[in-house]
């Protein structure tokens, strides 16, 4: 059985480096990217089952990365898991932009459940 890929995106490189290592030792293959255009030209080669995104980045944001995303035939169903210190409510509008969301801080476990969450249901 293949490992999961997941790309992971921040523009705080330490803390994706960080959730790297996390999902690592867990068993997932992980590729990182400082921000939203850098996902897009990694995201062929990463070939990820999912996507793990902060939401404030400059330049572009988490949720016009997975905009941008699903208009690609490869990455449509590509599930996204945005991060991010707004509160739920801000980021409702964009509900449909994104499978599931982490509030900031969140611990590891929380993280994880998440991401096998969403890894067993596009399976």
């Amino acid at each position: 059985m293949s490992r999961a890929r997941i790309l992971v995106v921040d523009d705080e490189l330490s803390n994706a480096e960080v959730l790297a290592l996390i999902l690592r030792e867990e068993g997932y293959e992980v590729a990182v990217a400082g921000d939203g255009r850098q996902a897009l030209e990694r995201v062929e080669d990463a070939a990820p089952d999912l996507l793990l995104t902060d939401y404030m980045m400059p330049g572009m944001n988490g949720v016009e990365l997975a905009r941008a995303l699903r208009q690609l035939p490869r990455h449509g169903q590509l599930p996204v898991l945005l991060m991010s210190g707004a509160s739920a409510s801000m980021l409702k509008a964009h509900a449909g932009d994104y499978d599931a969301f982490l509030r900031k801080p969140f611990d590891i476990e929380t993280l994880l459940r998440a991401v096998r969450s969403l890894l067993d249901a596009s399976a």
